[in-house]
């Protein structure tokens, strides 16, 4: 009886994953080179001129962001999503772009001679997945958009152990100073420059983090905001406005940190103290060469920033 039973159960798995397939490769469509599951999300992947061993390195580069990503927000942050792969020459990956038109797709080029360690140690990927979180705020709030996938990036990969701590924080003190206003700039949200854009968002999300952090004891910071604003929006796949986003998040954490900055810099240049910055939270100028001050005043902040949710 237990044997006869168990085929029967089998059988029956056997065929409830084969309909699952059959309907999640319906919804990728034709064109599709593999379908992938991650938690309750399903990735199609084209890949452009696939061969069985283009396919196994892409598969490996995908399910490793993809993976990467879900751990920061607590899932994969779209259901469904296309993944075009395209190819070109050398090993590099091209710039990628992620968009909502008549589905969420994100479009990268990678080199047709790209090897396992370079796409190991690629950000792309995890950068434009982390645009899936999102919801459509406009134009005019790109820079929260491209802060945010920014910060996160790094943030995200440290936390998986996919990236060195260290060097998160290198290329934060290096490259966030290039997000400062200039004289003549306005505020956030009139000044869409690449530097401001890209830098000065992901200050905003640092700075962002670390006072919330400051509020709540060090209990929670940005990304419990983030899980958050994705859970009750969906993420990009749908349009809300800016106000309602970061007041989700504030509800989250119990402060009014991300309203609060909004409010501060959206339509005001605000040069902060970035060297003061960095001392408080035990930064070196070179974190690549010299050790971090875990003694400073924020340093169990910065501790915690990069810490694997839970732990």
């Amino acid at each position: 009886m237990r044997t006869a039973a168990l085929y029967g159960l089998l059988a029956l798995t056997t065929s409830t994953l084969a309909s699952t397939a059959r309907v999640e490769t319906k919804a990728c469509g034709p064109q599709t080179t593999e379908v992938m599951i991650v938690g309750v999300s399903t990735l199609c992947l084209h890949i452009e001129e696939t061969t069985p061993a283009r396919t196994q390195l892409l598969h490996t580069w995908v399910r490793r962001s993809a993976d990467i990503v879900a751990q920061y927000y607590g899932r994969f942050p779209a259901s469904l999503v296309l993944l075009d792969l395209g190819i070109m020459d050398g090993a590099g990956i091209g710039g990628g772009h992620t968009i909502n038109e008549g589905g969420l797709s994100i479009h990268v080029g990678v080199g047709r001679d790209a090897t396992p360690e370079g796409l190991a140690n690629d950000w792309v990927l995890v950068h434009e997945m982390v645009h899936l979180a999102l919801p459509e705020i406009g134009r005019r709030h790109d820079w929260l958009a491209e802060g945010l996938a920014v910060y996160v990036e790094g943030i995200a990969r440290a936390q998986a152990g996919n990236r060195a701590i260290a060097d998160v924080w290198a290329e934060d003190r290096r490259s966030m100073p290039l997000g400062l206003p200039r004289e003549g700039e306005g505020g956030m949200d009139q000044t869409p420059t690449w530097a401001r854009k890209y830098w000065g968002g992901a200050l905003f999300c640092l700075e962002a983090d670390v006072q919330i952090r400051q509020r709540t004891g060090n209990r929670q910071g940005l990304q419990a905001a983030l899980r958050a604003i994705l859970d009750a929006t969906g993420g990009y796949g749908a349009a809300r406005d800016i106000g309602d986003v970061l007041s989700i998040g504030d509800a989250a954490t119990g402060t009014r940190v991300l309203e609060e900055l909004y409010e501060r810099e959206s339509t005001t240049p605000v040069a902060g103290d970035l060297d003061a910055l960095w001392r408080s939270l035990g930064v070196p100028k070179d974190p690549l060469t010299e050790p971090f001050e875990d003694h400073a005043p924020l340093a169990a902040i910065r501790i915690a920033i990069t810490r694997p949710q839970g732990l």
